[in-house]
């Protein structure tokens, strides 16, 4: 009996052991429990058996353990794969080989624990109406946008579709009121954590605008303000080449212009996206010109992929085409698959 006592008492502990999980050691002295789920920017995301999941600040922590192998990218660039052990020294941790040997490392050499797969992520979008009886109209917007987001660089494709026509009732025939595309893509090198540099290049073309094509190619830089979880902002600066085309009467412009930007992406609640962006390209050698896009709006997620997205978009050009507006303002509402 006692032997059975005995065996059951091993057991237990072994699974009290095993139930510990990775700890947490504070240079207060305090102890945490649970799963390390990330490290990145000198912040710790920690899933804690009793607090549930936290943010911890590196500085704060003494040292800490895994009791699995975590990925590890360190300063040095090389990224292994580890389980870690406390370290001996304050601010400091052991690597542990496959032969037991322990390699010490500091918590500053730590860039992040368990990286996010790099991966594009986007939407691709339609909206349409169908609309019969007094009034008889047709429309259709296509969209779609991807970015990749690797350590040291990122890639944003983007490109849209709309067509819209409405039949006179006066004259019973058809006319097409909407008949535009864009296509764009750029891609940041970053300089620094913050700092980047960056080509794009954007190709449009607007029937009702007379507007045959525009290939607006650019360089410049960027400074990423923000870049979290739920929220991203960075601001641009650059040279670019404008070249248009236009069509009754014919009319072709070419001209250097600057350009300014902004992008802003700000999460308001687990299901609900805002965004706001900003290109305004500004003539050098006619200061009368100038072209500006911007939207705004928000996105929200019905499912794990799938959501709605309602915004309004603004194209401004100072100077079109003769008898045509200088502007076009479209409030758009669609549903998506997100990636």
């Amino acid at each position: 009996m006692k032997r059975v006592v005995a065996l059951f008492a091993a057991v237990a502990g072994m699974l009290v052991v095993t139930a510990r999980g990775d700890e947490v050691l504070f240079k207060s002295g305090d102890r945490l429990s649970g799963t390390v789920v990330k490290v990145e920017k000198g912040k710790m995301v920690f899933a804690s058996t009793v607090a549930g999941t936290v943010t911890l600040n590196l500085a704060d922590i003494r040292t800490f353990s895994t009791d699995q192998p975590v990925a590890i990218a360190r300063a040095d660039g090389a990224v292994v794969q580890r389980q870690v052990a406390a370290g001996t020294a304050e601010g400091e941790v052991a690597l542990l080989a496959e032969d037991g040997a322990a390699q010490p490392l500091a918590l500053t050499e730590i860039v992040t624990i368990n990286p996010d797969k790099v991966k594009w992520t986007g939407m691709v979008s339609i909206g349409a109406t169908y609309v019969r009886g007094n009034t008889t109209s047709d429309t259709i917007h296509l969209g779609a946008e991807a970015t990749l987001r690797r350590k040291d660089d990122r890639t944003t494709l983007g490109a849209a579709y709309l067509y819209a026509k409405q039949r006179d009732i006066a004259t019973g025939r058809s006319n097409t009121s909407d008949d535009r595309w864009f296509a764009k893509a750029q891609y940041d090198a970053f300089l620094s954590p913050q700092t980047y540099g960056y080509g794009n290049l954007r190709v449009e073309q607007d029937a009702i605008a007379n507007l045959d094509l525009r290939v607006t190619p650019g360089i410049g830089f960027g400074y990423q303000w923000i870049e979290e979880a739920g929220l991203t902002f960075s601001s641009e600066i650059g040279l670019s080449c404008v070249y248009e085309a236009y069509a009754s009467p014919n009319r072709t412009d070419t001209y250097l212009a600057a350009r300014v930007a902004y992008r802003l992406n700000k999460t308001l609640n687990d299901a609900v996206r805002a965004f706001h962006t900003l290109e305004c390209v500004p003539s050098l050698e006619d200061f009368g010109a100038y072209l500006v896009n911007t939207d705004a709006g928000v996105r929200a997620a019905l499912t794990a992929r799938l959501a709605l997205e309602a915004k309004a978009q603004l194209a401004l050009n100072s100077e079109p085409a003769p008898t045509r507006d200088k502007k076009d303002l479209r409030y758009l509402l669609g549903a998506g698959w997100t990636f």
